[in-house]
């Protein structure tokens, strides 16, 4: 077993993340900005807490002094949604991400394991591997690819392994309630169609148990080095996704579907192909968008 440090535990994934690994018997430390949040206190009785915020660099080369991660799994990330997606705030994500890599090889962390997002592509409208062009048109993306560039670099100068995700699109429950599924299950079940495009996009969901043990194989798999798509592999039009939630969630409903538009740089078919990932670590997706949609709506009536 592992020392393994994640920091974004606060957030969906690294707190999944985290939460798996210290149940597989990892001696797990999260970074938490804000101990006190639901998932740091959800965490706490299972790892151990780091008070630390990013930018303080001291701070975290303290926190990661005391820890002394064998990995670390580098989660956090601001500004992953709404106007800040294209802020400022893409450039300090950057820093703080080189900074935690230098702190991790201060320390002698001996993996590193970065969370990309398949944002890094841009719009390629088809199933793409890792092989394909990089061209993010949003400040995010080009951040999340800045960054991997310069710790894939550094981390190489130091003999460090070095794995970068592309993640795309996870959910399940817990889930940020203004993205899609979230969003479309609550009006749904409150008996309320909601308002969407044609639905004709197809998209790459990947369920956030399939996610937190995809990125822990990649973390333990010291051979599991450079860049890996972490996708279900699998495209399912937004339609029928919606079309599912209605029947699990008010079979009576009647949707409508195109009082959107389209965005002028919506993707119309986003599907990552992860069989590289696969083959380095044997991980392999298991929970199907309609059995993961079950998870979701089940979820969100219990909260109800």
């Amino acid at each position: 077993m592992s020392r393994i440090l994640v920091t974004g535990a606060g957030g969906f994934v690294g707190a999944a993340v985290a939460d798996l690994a210290a149940r597989q018997g990892h001696q797990v430390t999260i970074m938490a900005r804000n101990p006190a949040s639901p998932r740091a206190v959800a965490l706490s009785g299972r790892c151990a807490v780091a008070v630390a915020d990013l930018s303080q660099d001291e701070t975290v080369r303290a926190a990661l002094a005391q820890a002394r991660p064998d990995i670390v799994i580098h989660s956090a990330w601001e500004g992953v949604g709404g106007p800040t997606r294209a802020g400022n705030i893409q450039l300090d994500n950057i820093r703080t991400t080189v900074a935690l890599l230098d702190a991790a090889i201060a320390t002698g962390a001996r993996r590193f394991i970065g969370i990309g997002s398949q944002a890094e592509y841009g719009r390629h409208d088809r199933r793409i591997d890792e092989s394909a062009a990089t061209e993010p048109f949003l400040l995010y993306g080009a951040a999340k690819l800045s960054a991997y560039h310069l710790t894939r670099q550094r981390a190489g100068e130091a003999g460090m392994g070095f794995a970068w995700l592309r993640l795309f699109s996870p959910y399940g429950p817990g889930d940020n309630p203004n993205w899609l599924i979230p969003s479309v299950a609550a009006q749904i079940l409150a008996g309320r169609a909601p308002r969407t495009s044609a639905g004709t996009q197809k998209w790459d969901y990947l369920h956030i148990t399939d996610c937190a043990t995809g990125i822990l194989a990649a973390a333990v798999t010291d051979n599991a080095h450079g860049v890996f798509n972490l996708s279900s592999g699998r495209a399912v039009s937004v339609r029928a996704i919606v079309e599912q939630i209605r029947d699990l969630a008010c079979p009576t409903l009647e949707l409508r579907f195109g009082d959107i538009p389209f965005g002028p740089n919506q993707i119309m078919h986003l599907e990552g192909d992860c069989g590289r990932l696969c083959a380095a670590t044997g991980w392999t997706p298991r929970i199907a968008i309609e059995d993961g949609l079950v998870t979701v709506v089940d979820a969100m009536r219990l909260a109800a």
